[in-house]
């Protein structure tokens, strides 16, 4: 197809869609999707793989994280793989399948307390500029295991040779199911959600971070920083409380001994309901916090 048009000398030169898309391709989507309100040629080279291709490129250059099908799709179908790209970005959470696929990075957060920050490479470790921080990495495996990635000595004396399991504790509705919440052995839960920038995967508790991508160093990106992290303490105080005082399991788990708490008394053993205990210990804190006002 081509169009026979004049300059403004009156000499006649053909305009085919070829040239109108590689022209196109250097433009923004929006001013594309006007010249594709031209007439019908321009319409089809807006339309042009080619020039989607382009765009695609650029839209994904930053990006952690693009699931491979869509990848894929721009060899075909290149406009349908841009529009469906910015549709999967706003899904926030992963599927079991693409929680197996990364290796995952890991940090404590300093809401964890010195002991862990000063062991913890992320923290210890000089990055000399790298926007890259060396970091604790693991991998979920299909048997509930974590397998070990890194070479770092970090956590060692911690863990020891043990093999920490890990469960999916909390999916999404609907036909597909996506994990909202990952349990690692008895600590506070991990909640899943999505770097608003380069589409990558985080998980998170009060205590720790974990991201699906290389994790940038410190001051490299700032909805990495703690402040900008939405899981506090607070909103984990029940898992704390649990963590600390050795009771396995987490609130609405499987069988009643995994939410009681059994208090060894002068006068023989005591069961005490661990939402209790848990209110308990919140007023006994917000005692402590009137004292320190006093």
């Amino acid at each position: 197809a081509q169009r026979r048009d004049m300059d403004r000398g009156g000499k006649a030169w053909h305009l085919t869609k070829e040239s109108l898309a590689l022209s196109m391709s250097f433009l923004d989507v929006g001013d594309v999707q006007r010249c594709g309100l031209v007439n019908r040629l321009w319409y089809s080279a807006s339309q042009d793989n080619q020039v989607w291709g382009v765009f695609c490129q650029r839209l994904w250059q930053d990006k952690a994280y693009v699931p491979k099908r869509i990848r894929a799709m721009a060899n075909g179908d290149a406009r349908h793989a841009y529009a469906e790209s910015l549709r999967d970005a706003r899904r926030q959470h992963p599927t079991l399948e693409e929680l197996l696929e990364f290796s995952w990075c890991f940090r404590f957060k300093k809401s964890a307390g010195p002991h862990w920050i000063q062991i913890d490479p992320y923290w210890s470790l000089d990055h000399k500029g790298s926007p890259i921080a060396s970091t604790i990495i693991r991998k979920f495996k299909p048997d509930g295991t974590l397998e070990r990635l890194d070479t770092h000595e970090a956590l060692r004396s911690f863990s020891g040779e043990q093999k920490f399991k890990w469960t999916v504790r909390e999916t999404t509705d609907g036909q597909e199911k996506y994990a909202k919440r990952i349990q690692v052995d008895h600590f506070p839960s991990y909640v899943t959600s999505r770097h608003p920038k380069n589409w990558g995967f985080l998980m998170q508790s009060c205590w720790v971070l974990w991201t699906s991508f290389p994790m940038p160093s410190q001051g490299h990106d700032k909805f990495l920083d703690d402040c900008h992290l939405e899981v506090r303490v607070d909103d984990q105080i029940e898992e704390v409380h649990r963590y600390n005082f050795g009771v396995h399991g987490h609130p609405g788990g499987d069988g009643d001994r995994m939410n009681r708490v059994v208090i060894e008394t002068s006068n023989g053993p005591i069961i005490v309901p661990f939402a209790q205990l848990a209110q308990h210990l919140d007023l006994f804190a917000e005692d402590d916090d009137d004292d320190d006002d006093d």
